[in-house]
Parts: structure tokens; C-alpha cells; sequence
């Protein structure tokens, strides 16, 4: 009936004709064989499994021999003539062959080649006595099928001599996507891919755009065809074509087209067999596919990564934090959604994992797909041997139409755009990003100058919405910050098509540039080091046990002193609003915890003549500027080097623009941050709030109902609530990629290779180092790192950036070519290889390694 139906659809069906289940019934009532059969059914209920087989063989022979009625064999000889094929394929078709929840799919027996009426009967019987072969028995009994109800009726058709053949699957039943269609596809007839004897080439199909979403090309051994003596012959594939793809791009849309509209018309997710021969399709079979597990949710369907997130966000934030971060998110990607003719709704950008920012990867995915980035660039090779984000890069490659957003992308009215777009971006000169900057670094001036404890209460909320204000006023100039960006992979871009060695020559174009206000934090700590120890009264006083308020006050009392405390004040200036994790409120900065900036001081101090940062940064920017001048000599075309020239200046200064203005929006939280402690003090003196610190557990916009004692909640329960999940959370340590739902009572972690000893990761910043391993997970220990040792952390953000003084080398767990430790080593000279994986857990502290930033790998030497 399925084949009819597929007939009636104005496909292709190889002619042939029907044996009905009645003729069977027919063929064991004449012969006498039911009796036989009902004893051989009670006897397999109480024969072990295994003396089943002989019962079985012994109906399987009683059908075969017992001779056919001559009219039934009239009739079958009839119709065979009538079809005048030179082979066909005796095919079996059981009555209960595809139920809801059970399909005896492949269980019983076909015959392929047949040539002639009397191979043809046989065959027929043959496939009668396959309803009694131990799997299609063993299948009944478990489901509860009665034996003596089971029919058989058979069917004979003309045998395509299949070049391709296979079998296609309306939803992908791997990846529960009702949206894809799968297409699996071998040389030659088809029942190598079924009889499993080859792994088939596999094609993934966006049901609704008909495009080719992924394939996967098999070596396919052998193939089965029917040979110059009219026998189907299994064959061995010679290699070079073995591995070669069976089936072109226009077959796979055909087909996937077809699969579409039987879906369609049968009114249910389908298990089609076809082949192809002489370029035309036909159609074998179509069943329903009766086993589908239930549909994913959507929340089964996300992938969550904590990369790039946890350069900024490495802990469990607090909900004024995340108040500030939709904020901040919004107005940084919502423009550039605009600018790509994309709308992605109410799809989140991020969401919480264990009380993390986690970056949701499926938006990122459907823009990936949409842009045919991953057709044009190997995105994968930035990975290194991180096998997180390998599969969930993997996974968006591969994903279902379900699985992404629908950004709603206006292709048209893009490539209409781009023109636009490009005499846009010739507006974002070097000069704009150094007005930019001027602009807001002159408004962000005055809050260092307001002292919240000065102000009333509605002042302080006044002042924290200005705040807010003139953040959302800097991230408006994203699009500039977003052209920097795509500068810097043009470079690399070019860098690596032009010169020999070219991914190395881009890093060393961008380090030396000086100017970085994160990169010369690390640098002006040396700096007060140096100053330190030139003086001996200072000296002594900075290398004492005291703590920085007993020192400070010393200092205060000598010439030499406070000419120090001015170097130092000026630095707290310049970088006090720094810390690790800045963008979380909560955190205390490098000008509440002096300390901190203490112990780099004293450490610098006692290797003073062993390393030397400024030299070295000397050293780079001179080795930058001779490298600009050899690109330009080997770039003998003037309109290379033009552009060469152009791209250059655009990605240096850009680099230099990105981290300057993280900085500027630092500043502006540490603002905030001063000013929403002074609001919890005046709470908790009114025992609004049990401690000043609760006011980082309210979230922004309910900051001015519990000023103005209109909260409509519980404060003090609310904040207790939210303070005890905080806690809960920070035990807990999630995976840096999530598949779904994050479980931490079922979450098991993956093993490490802890005896690796070759570590493929993504070099960010060339160059080849060896020297001792230091691994130090957060930047808020009193570890330190010595002089030539290698810096070993799972991240980096600007809170890390005085272990990278001195150090030799630097590899990180996580990371990309614009994370901050990749750019300061760049701007130092110090080779760096991110995206290590699981570096932090392998490499153990005083082991001898080496660091090539050029290959990005890491060798642990001893």
C-alpha cells in the first residue's frame, strides 16, 4: 500500500505487483501446515533460547517445500512475464511490519537478482518462511504479538541496477530534529547499507530552506551490483573511489525534496528507501518511523559556554551585577544584530549556570549559519585541545533548525547594506577612537572627585542613575569598538595569506604599542618596585611585615617617603579601579585592598636585576616597528602594501582602543560601586538592610523602592534568599561548557589525560619560551610568580596583569586572540598559547616547559 501511495504521488516506483497475505493463508491451509505451526508455536514457549533455532528451521523448511497451488503459480508466472524485467527483487512485507511503537523494519528476508519465474516462486516462499527466523520470533514474543496472526504478503518488482542507493529519514531519530532531513547513501544496490556491511556517506538537510546543513563522507569498502553474468555480485571499492563522496549536492536536494512531500502527503515522519540510476530517482519504500523519542524542550537544546564570559565573569554574580550586565549586553549586541539585517526576539544571550554568566552559543550559531562563516573559515583550529568548546562548536555546526533561533535575517537587505556599511567603517579612523576616548576619559574624570559620604541618599540614587547614563552613552560607540575588532582578523587575515609565517608576524604587529592602560598597570607596579629599591629608607619600610596603613604613615613622615606615596597615588589613580573579575560590583578594587598591589611591590623587589619589563617592552615595540618595516619591503605591489598600511594602523590602534575603553567602563562601575556602598550603609543604620553589603544582593531597578521605602517585598528576606543561593552556588563548580540543563547533583566531570605531555592549544601571541611552570588559579592568592617562570591559569582578565611582569610565557585553559591576556602578551613580547583546555589540571608547578606561541603548542619537558 506505501508503494501505491508513493505511485499515486507521481514519484518513481520500479513496477512490480503484489502477492497478498491471503495467498499465504491459502498456501498453509492446502498443505496442511497450520497444525504444524501451532504445535511448533506452544513447543517454542517452553524450549531455552537456545533450541528455538531448530523448531524455527523446521517450519522455515515445511513452507519452502510444500509444493505452491498450480493456479497461484499460473498467476505469479503471469504477472512475472507481464513486468519483463531482467532482474527483480523478491521483497517481504509483513502485516504488522509498522505498528505505533514497533516496526519489524529489516526483519524479515528480501532476495535480489532474480532472473526467472522459477527463482521467483521460490523466492516467494522463502520470504513466507522468514516470518519464523529467530529474530522476527524472538521480536514478536517480546512485544506480545501472537504468532498465528502474523501474516506475510510479497512483493516482486523490477530491480533498479542502483549506481547510488540508500535510505533518507524525514527527522534526524540521532539529534531528535523534526526540522532535518538525513540521508544516508552507499554505491551500488542498497543492501550493504542495510545489511550494515558499509558505513554509508551521511547528509544532514535543512527541511524547510532545502540546504545542505553538514555531510560526512565514509570509506565505503565494498559495494554490491549485478555483474556481466546477470548475478548480483559483492565487490571490493578500489580506494581512491572508496573514500570518494556517492552522492552530488543536486541528488541530495532532490532527494531531501522528495522526502519533504512524502512526509507531507503520508501525514507522518517517514523511513524511505531509494535508489538512483542513470541520474533518476526512484522510490523503493516509505514506513512510518513509529519509535521517536519525545521532542527535545527548548532548554534541552541550549549550549552554554562560559568562554568569553569568564574573563570578566569568572564567579557566581550577585543580582545588582547582573541588572548591570542585561543592560550593558543589550546595548553592545543589539546594534550589531541591527547592522547584520537580524532580529533575534526574545532569544536570551546569556543565562546562569551554578549562578555563572554563561554566554547561550545558539544565537552565535544561527549567525554563524546564516553569514556561511563556517564555510569560509575553520573556526575549529581556534579550539587548541579544548574539547568543550570543540563539541559545542561541532554541535552548532551540526545543529537542527529547532535547536537555532530564527534570527529572521533579511539576506537581501544585507547585501544590500554592505556597500553602506563599508563607507561606514572608513568613518571609524584612528582618530575617532583617540576622541572617543579623550571624551569619556574627561567626563569620567569627575567621579574620583565626588565623595559619596558628602551626599544625601536621593543624591547617591541620583548619581547612580548619571552613572548608568553615561555608561549606556559609552557603549554606544560599540560599532567603532566592533570595526577595531574585525581589523585585527583582517590582519591576521592578510598577514597569513601575504607573508611566510604570517599568523606570527601578526602577533608581533600588534605588541610594543604602548599606550594600553591595562598593559601598563603591570609595568608602573615595576616601576614603584623600582623606585622602592633605589632608596633605602623606602626600601626597608616597603619590605617590612607592616601592613600598607602602618607603611603609609611612615612614609608620610620623610622627603623620600612622600615622594613615594605620590608614585603610588598616582597609581591608584591611574589603575586603582582594577581587580580580578572587575565587572562584578561585589569585588573590592585595587584602591580598597592596597595590600594586594603590596605584595607585587615587595616580590618585584627582590628580583630586581633578573628581569627587566620595561626593557623587554622596549624591546617589543623596537621588533614591531623593524617588522612593519620588512612587511612593507616584501610587499612589492603598491596596492598590497596600501592596504597593508591601512589594516595595520586600523588593528593597532584598535587593540589599544578596546582595552582603553574596558577601562573606561571599569572606572564608571567603580563609581557605582562607591556609591552603592554608601547607599547600604545608610540602609543598614536604618536597619533597612542587615549589612552594607546587601545592597549588591538588590538588583539596580530595586534600588530606588527600598530608598523610598515603597520595595512592595520583604528586603531583608529577599537579600537573605539571594545571599544563600550565592553562597550554594559558589561550591559548586560547573563544567565550562553545557549541553541543556545543568544538573550539579548528576554532574560527573571528564577524566584528565594527567600523563599528557604535548598540549595542542590556539597561540595568541608568537614566540618560543621554556622555563619552569607556575600554575596559579585565582589572581586574589598570595602566590607569586618568580622571574622566568611560566604563568599556568585557567583565564586572565586585567586583575592578573602584574604576574605577567615578570613572567617568560603564559598558557591559559580558556581564552581567544582578543581575551586580555593575549593582548598584554602581545604588548609585553611573551609568547602565549590559550584555549589549552585543561593546562591548569596536567601541568604541575616546577615542571619544565615549553611555550611555542607560534604552533600553539605546550611540551612538558620534565
Amino acid at each position: 500500500m506505501s508503494l501505491v501511495r508513493l505511485g499515486r504521488l507521481g514519484l518513481k516506483v520500479p513496477p512490480g505487483f503484489c502477492i497478498t497475505a491471503s495467498a499465504f493463508r491459502e498456501h498453509l491451509e492446502q498443505n496442511k501446515l497450520f497444525a504444524r505451526v501451532k504445535v511448533a508455536v506452544n513447543e517454542l514457549a517452553k524450549t531455552e533460547s537456545q533450541a528455538k533455532e531448530k523448531i524455527l528451521s523446521t517450519i522455515r523448511q515445511a513452507i519452502i517445500e510444500a509444493p505452491l497451488a498450480e493456479s497461484l503459480r499460473h498467476e505469479i508466472d503471469e504477472h512475472y512475464n507481464k513486468l519483463a524485467a531482467d532482474f527483480v527483487a523478491v521483497r517481504s512485507s509483513g502485516t504488522a511490519e509498522d505498528l505505533p511503537g514497533h516496526s519489524f523494519a529489516g526483519q524479515y528476508d528480501t532476495y535480489l537478482g532474480i532472473s526467472n519465474s522459477n527463482d521467483c516462486l521460490d523466492a516467494v516462499k522463502k520470504c513466507w518462511a522468514s516470518l519464523w527466523t529467530l529474530r522476527a520470533s524472538e521480536y514478536r514474543e517480546k512485544n506480545g504479538f501472537d504468532h498465528l496472526t502474523i501474516n506475510m504478503a510479497v512483493i516482486v518488482q523490477s530491480l533498479i541496477a542502483a549506481d547510488t542507493s540508500g535510505v533518507m529519514f524525514t527527522v534526524d531519530p540521532v539529534k531528535d530534529s523534526r526540522s532535518s532531513i538525513v540521508i544516508e547513501a552507499c554505491f551500488g544496490l542498497g543492501e550493504t547499507l542495510v545489511s550494515g556491511k558499509v558505513t554509508p556517506d551521511r547528509f544532514v538537510v535543512s527541511k524547510n530552506r532545502l540546504k545542505l546543513l553538514s555531510s560526512t563522507i565514509s570509506q565505503k569498502k565494498v559495494e554490491r551490483i549485478i555483474n556481466r553474468n546477470s548475478l548480483v555480485e559483492e565487490k571490493i571499492i578500489p580506494d581512491e573511489r572508496s573514500s570518494a563522496c556517492c552522492l552530488d549536492k543536486k541528488h541530495v536536494v532532490k532527494l531531501a525534496k522528495i522526502a519533504r512531500k512524502i512526509e507531507t502527503e503520508l501525514d507522518s515522519p517517514q523511513d524511505i528507501e531509494w535508489a538512483i540510476h542513470k541520474n533518476k530517482i526512484f522510490l523503493l519504500q516509505s514506513r512510518p518511523i513509529t519509535a521517536l523519542p519525545p521532542e527535545k524542550s527548548w532548554e534541552d537544546r541550549q549550549i552554554w559556554c562560559c568562554n568569553p564570559a569568564k574573563e570578566v565573569m569568572p564567579d557566581v554574580a550577585t543580582p545588582i551585577t547582573l541588572s548591570v550586565i542585561d543592560a550593558m549586553l543589550d546595548a553592545l549586541f543589539n546594534p550589531l544584530f541591527h547592522l547584520m539585517c537580524m532580529d533575534r526576539g526574545s532569544h536570551p544571550l546569556y543565562g546562569l549556570v551554578a549562578g555563572r554568566v554563561y554566554f547561550n552559543a545558539n544565537p552565535w550559531g544561527s549567525i554563524l549559519r546564516n553569514l556561511h562563516v563556517t564555510e569560509k573559515i575553520d573556526l575549529m583550529k581556534g579550539t587548541g585541545s579544548h574539547k568543550a568548546l570543540q563539541k559545542a562548536l561541532e554541535a552548532l555546526q551540526n545543529a537542527s533548525d529547532e535547536d537555532l533561533p530564527d534570527m529572521k535575517f533579511n539576506r537581501l537587505k544585507f547585501y544590500l547594506k554592505i556597500p553602506l556599511i563599508l563607507i561606514d567603517s572608513l568613518g571609524h579612523t584612528p582618530e575617532k577612537g583617540r576622541r572617543i576616548l579623550a571624551k569619556v576619559g574627561a567626563e569620567n574624570e569627575k567621579w574620583p572627585r565626588i565623595n559619596p559620604s558628602s551626599l544625601t541618599i536621593q543624591e547617591l540614587t541620583k548619581y547612580c542613575r548619571e552613572i548608568m547614563n553615561d555608561f549606556n552613552e559609552l557603549l554606544s560607540h560599540v560599532l567603532y569598538l566592533f570595526s577595531s575588532i574585525s581589523a585585527i582578523l583582517m590582519l591576521d587575515m592578510i598577514c597569513d595569506k601575504w607573508f611566510p609565517d604570517g599568523r606570527a608576524k601578526s602577533g608581533k604587529l600588534l605588541g610594543g604599542m604602548g599606550g594600553m592602560v591595562d598593559a601598563t598597570a603591570g609595568l608602573d607596579i615595576w616601576r614603584l618596585a623600582s623606585a622602592a629599591h633605589s632608596d633605602n629608607h623606602v626600601k626597608g619600610l616597603i619590605l617590612s611585615d607592616n601592613d600598607w596603613n602602618t607603611i603609609e604613615g611612615k612614609l608620610s613622615q620623610t622627603e623620600s617617603g612622600r615622594e613615594f606615596l605620590d608614585h603610588w597615588n598616582q597609581f591608584m589613580l591611574r589603575h586603582g579601579h582594577h581587580c580580578r573579575a572587575e565587572l562584578e560590583l561585589y569585588n573590592k578594587r585595587w584602591s580598597e585592598t592596597p595590600d594586594y598591589i603590596l605584595k607585587f611591590i615587595r616580590s618585584h623587589m627582590t628580583q630586581m636585576g633578573e628581569v627587566n619589563p620595561v626593557q623587554n617592552f622596549e624591546r617589543a615595540a623596537e621588533q614591531r616597528r623593524q617588522l612593519e618595516k620588512q612587511c612593507r619591503r616584501q610587499l612589492k605591489n603598491p596596492i598590497k602594501r596600501l592596504i597593508f598600511n591601512h589594516i595595520l594602523i586600523r588593528a593597532q590602534t584598535g587593540s589599544v582602543f578596546r582595552e582603553n575603553v574596558k577601562s573606561e567602563v571599569i572606572k564608571l562601575l567603580t563609581a557605582k560601586r562607591k556609591m552603592l556602598l554608601e547607599i547600604g550603609k545608610r540602609l543598614r543604620d536604618k536597619d533597612v538592610l542587615e549589612n552594607e553589603d546587601d545592597v549588591f544582593f538588590l538588583r539596580y531597578e530595586e534600588i530606588d523602592p527600598v530608598v523610598n521605602n515603597n520595595a512592595g517585598f520583604d528586603i531583608q528576606k529577599v537579600v537573605r534568599t539571594r545571599r544563600a543561593e550565592y553562597d550554594k552556588n559558589r561550591s559548586i563548580t560547573p563544567p565550562d561548557v553545557v549541553f541543556g540543563k545543568f544538573d550539579p547533583d548528576t554532574y560527573t566531570p571528564e577524566t584528565v589525560d594527567e600523563q599528557a605531555e604535548v598540549l595542542q592549544g590556539f597561540g595568541v601571541s608568537p614566540g618560543v619560551a621554556t622555563g619552569k611552570a607556575r600554575v596559579i588559579l585565582r589572581a586574589d592568592t598570595e602566590e607569586q610568580l618568580l622571574a622566568g617562570e611560566i604563568l599556568v591559569a585557567p583565564f586572565t582578565d586585567p586583575g592578573w596583569t602584574p604576574y605577567f611582569v615578570p613572567a617568560a610565557a603564559i598558557v591559559m585553559d580558556e581564552g581567544g586572540i582578543f581575551s586580555h591576556g593575549s593582548i598584554v602578551a602581545r604588548e609585553y613580547g611573551l609568547p602565549a598559547v590559550v584555549n589549552v583546555g585543561n593546562a591548569t589540571k596536567i601541568i604541575k608547578t616546577g615542571r619544565k616547559i615549553q611555550v611555542d606561541g607560534n604552533l600553539g603548542l605546550v611540551k612538558i619537558l620534565q
